[in-house]
């Protein structure tokens, strides 16, 4: 980020890069450790996120990356088993609702 650009005009700029399609692979690796929880959501809700990010953004504390891990079809089933058991009441009953969906 330059001087004399805001924050807010960089995390916004940062969530586009995140959701743009032709930001693949190893490029959104940065961006899945971006300071701005919304922007870590912005990777996680991507098919294409690398599955090693997948597995670290499973860590994340922000309920806002959870959701969105939550969201995407291809985070790994050990990922959502871990959030089955998160603290935050809402995560973990949407986790538990996705595991039972998945056995339908």
């Amino acid at each position: 980020m330059t001087l004399g650009m805001s924050q807010t005009r960089g995390t916004s700029e940062d969530i586009a890069r995140a959701l743009d399609p032709r930001v693949t692979g190893t490029e959104l690796l940065p961006l899945a450790v971006h300071k701005s929880p919304e922007v870590r959501a912005a990777v996680a809700s991507r098919a294409d996120c690398p599955m090693g990010a997948l597995i670290s953004l499973g860590h994340d504390h922000q309920v806002v990356v959870l959701e969105a891990l939550l969201r995407n079809s291809r985070t790994p089933a050990s990922v959502i088993r871990s959030l089955a058991d998160h603290r935050n009441a809402k995560i973990a009953d949407a986790a538990v609702q996705r595991l039972r969906n998945s056995f339908r």
